[in-house]
């Protein structure tokens, strides 16, 4: 009878802090949307309410097995209940986990890791927290290979004028904003705004005359974080992959 008392007293504390754990990923990106604290405080909540929710996962697992075998049937239903609740942000940090530790800890990715394509307008418009511009080509570019091949430069047919009109167009239709543009010296600065959290990413964009054919260089920098979860990467790639189809 005790040990009863004691499951179905875990039971409601499990219960109890399912709701407010399922609340933590929504009030960490709603709260840093609204400034109310830095994007370190809201990786904190994530990260911590995922450890708890693990932690009330494996609980409530193992009392919905112990019970189902003891034939305590509506307390067995209960712990399955609050399993899958728990789950949710479980597997969400998990999955977040295992993509951090399956990508190059990178916040910035070019096609031209010698020679990288310069911001000039879009300094004014980064904080003083932003991460630096500074790339070094030793250690970053090596790792970048290694993790995205497919991030070349891209060799066009046509001008140096044609080109960048194409590339502009390419930019607006991806939904960046184009900070700045000179045609003359080949240049487009955009920033792309994440859909979730509002993270502001940096874009540049080169255009250069290779004879009467051209070349287009990109570069994606993140403003905040040590690493960008392959979101640089995959921005580059969507806009080589549609200046090609276009």
């Amino acid at each position: 009878m005790r040990v009863f008392m004691l499951i179905n007293t875990i039971t409601n504390v499990c219960k109890a802090v399912v709701i407010p754990l399922l609340l933590g990923f929504p009030i960490a990106v709603i709260a840093y949307r609204m400034e109310l604290w830095p994007m370190g405080v809201s990786f904190k909540i994530i990260k911590y309410t995922g450890y708890a929710s693990i932690a009330v996962l494996a609980v409530s697992i193992l009392i919905g097995l112990f019970t189902l075998f003891k034939k305590q049937y509506p307390l067995a239903k209960r712990c399955a209940f609050i399993a899958i609740l728990s789950a949710i942000p479980a597997i969400g940090l998990s999955m977040q986990a295992s993509k951090a530790k399956s990508l190059p800890f990178l916040h910035q990715v070019t096609t031209d890791t010698v020679n990288l394509p310069k911001f000039n307008a879009i300094i004014a418009l980064r904080g003083d927290n932003s991460n630096p511009l500074a790339y070094d080509q030793e250690k970053l570019a090596p790792l970048q290979l290694a993790a995205y091949p497919k991030l070349k430069p891209i060799l066009s047919q046509l001008d140096k004028d044609q080109a960048f009109a194409k590339a502009l167009e390419v930019a607006l239709s991806l939904g960046w904003e184009v900070v700045a543009k000179n045609e003359q010296q080949g240049i487009i600065e955009a920033v792309d705004t994440s859909a979730l959290w509002a993270f502001k990413d940096d874009i540049a964009i080169r255009v250069q005359a290779l004879g009467v054919s051209s070349k287009i260089d990109l570069r994606s920098i993140s403003r905040i974080g040590g690493t960008d979860l392959g979101a640089n990467a995959a921005r580059v790639e969507k806009f080589i992959t549609t200046f090609s189809d276009k």
